[in-house]
């Protein structure tokens, strides 16, 4: 009880002194600097400066939080609208990451065609074969664009397969995976040749000359070879890259070896497929 009396009287004491100030303040105004009541107006002046700094100090946070629950929407609407387009630079960033890879893809794939033949036609690809029996692909080229069965197909890494059917807007594309594909292959440094046959999802397969297993270095480069039968040409022109080699195995009697080979073109990511015109080498 005593407190709220000690508060009131503090109130009414404020009351009293701001209101006897402002009388003398008007006062003194009327009278002019010369009048008696002057330096009573300006040591009432005096007295009210802090007062007046204490409550300016009290009502400026709470106009200046009104004044920012009113800019409220506004700034929700700007923080939208950068958001929403630091997403889109995000996203052209993507897109633009992309297309620099497709484009470095492309060139590197443009130089690899044009070495094994200039007369060339770069596909899409744009379906994989239904059944898990055999390992195609199918490109957006067909024969309206030059293209025609057992030519050889490449990618910017190395050697895809041969096309072996042909429609006037497609091409069907025997991935050199497959369980029916065999590439006539050189093993580069050890100078040794063999057939490479397809295995599935696993590494291709090539039995080499049991003697040039001890030539055979890790990571041993292997690319077509050209050979000649009595119906022509081989399938597939010399010297595209195939993959290296993986594994070695040799049988302890020294009469048999084998090589695995991990092919250099990664199928799974395959975009783009140029087929080569020259028709075996």
């Amino acid at each position: 009880m005593a407190m709220r009396t000690k508060t009131r009287s503090t109130r009414l004491l404020v009351i009293v002194l701001v209101s006897i100030s402002l009388a003398t303040i008007t006062v003194d105004y009327r009278q002019g600097e010369d009048g008696p009541l002057s330096g009573l107006g300006r040591n009432a002046i005096a007295l009210m400066a802090p007062l007046q700094e204490a409550i300016s100090a009290v009502t400026r946070p709470v106009g200046e939080f009104a004044s920012s629950i009113g800019e409220l929407p506004s700034l929700r609407r700007e923080r939208d609208a950068l958001q929403s387009q630091l997403e889109q630079a995000r996203a052209n960033l993507v897109q633009y990451q992309s297309l620099s890879q497709d484009y470095d893809e492309l060139l590197a794939q443009t130089r690899l065609a044009a070495s094994v033949d200039p007369d060339y036609v770069t596909g899409l690809v744009i379906a994989n074969s239904p059944s898990n029996f055999e390992s195609v692909i199918i490109i957006n080229k067909g024969s309206v664009d030059g293209v025609k069965q057992n030519m050889a197909a490449v990618a910017s890494a190395g050697l895809v397969g041969h096309v072996v059917r042909v429609t006037s807007t497609t091409a069907y594309v025997e991935l050199i995976t497959d369980r029916n594909s065999g590439v006539a292959a050189r093993l580069v440094h050890a100078d040794e040749t063999g057939l490479l046959e397809g295995d599935g999802d696993a590494d291709m397969r090539m039995s080499p000359d049991p003697t040039a297993v001890a030539q055979i270095p890790s990571n041993e480069t292997v690319v077509t070879t050209s050979y000649h039968v009595a119906g022509g040409e081989g399938l597939y022109p010399p010297n595209i890259p195939i993959g290296t080699v993986s594994r070695v195995f040799a049988d302890p009697t020294g009469f048999t070896t084998s090589v695995t080979v991990r092919p250099a073109v990664d199928f799974s990511t395959l975009k783009f497929v140029s087929v080569v015109k020259n028709e075996g080498g």
